[in-house]
């Protein structure tokens, strides 16, 4: 039969014993220094309202991005409902974001008691980076497409008004020239002909 192992082969060596003083004296530490960080930590991240702020910033960019003073603004009949959408859109994506970062507060605390590293930010950082959402980004694009029609138009007629002046000044009427010899030009032909000198 085998014979017993000796207590003296169960006994701690001396770096066995260094090893768990040293690690008795970090518990200790963590607990008096950090146990009450973490507990405050826990507690901002159940009761901190990250939501509010998040849908303020998604107000105000909203209104930002879509209220501007224009004549086409209170003139189109959908303005009011792309708004809308694009309020609410952004309402979703900060209460996503809102979530997110509750959640990963209480992450942090969980993952520094377990002697895992926290997140260097609170996940509060992410409130300069609120995304917008597809409904805010639809409504921005409308509105540049509607500006850019209203931009060329105005341009059009710019250049109507300018050409109408001066065949007035031709001694025509607003929508015909005259020639050099006070002869109206009437018609692609006759225009084709005076054109050319003929």
């Amino acid at each position: 039969m085998a014979s017993k192992p000796k207590q003296s082969d169960y006994q701690a060596s001396g770096a066995e014993k260094a090893s768990a003083s040293v690690a008795l004296q970090n518990y200790n530490y963590f607990k008096q220094n950090y146990s009450p960080i973490l507990q405050q930590m826990r507690d901002k991240a159940q009761n901190t309202d990250v939501g509010t702020t998040l849908r303020g910033r998604a107000n105000a960019d909203t209104m930002q991005a879509l209220t501007q003073p224009s004549y086409r603004n209170t003139q189109q009949v959908d303005y009011g409902a792309d708004l809308g959408k694009a309020y609410q859109g952004q309402l979703g994506v900060a209460n996503t974001s809102a979530k997110q970062i509750q959640n990963q507060m209480g992450t942090n605390v969980l993952g520094t008691a377990r002697g895992q590293a926290a997140d260097a930010s609170t996940g509060m950082a992410q409130l300069s980076r609120l995304g917008t959402s597809e409904a805010l980004n639809r409504a921005r694009n409308k509105q540049m497409v509607a500006q850019s029609k209203i931009d060329a138009a105005v341009t059009m007629g710019g250049a109507f008004g300018l050409q109408g002046m001066d065949n007035k000044s031709t001694g025509g009427t607003f929508f015909t020239p005259n020639d050099s010899n006070g002869v109206p030009i009437t018609g692609v032909k006759n225009r084709y002909k005076y054109s050319m000198g003929g």
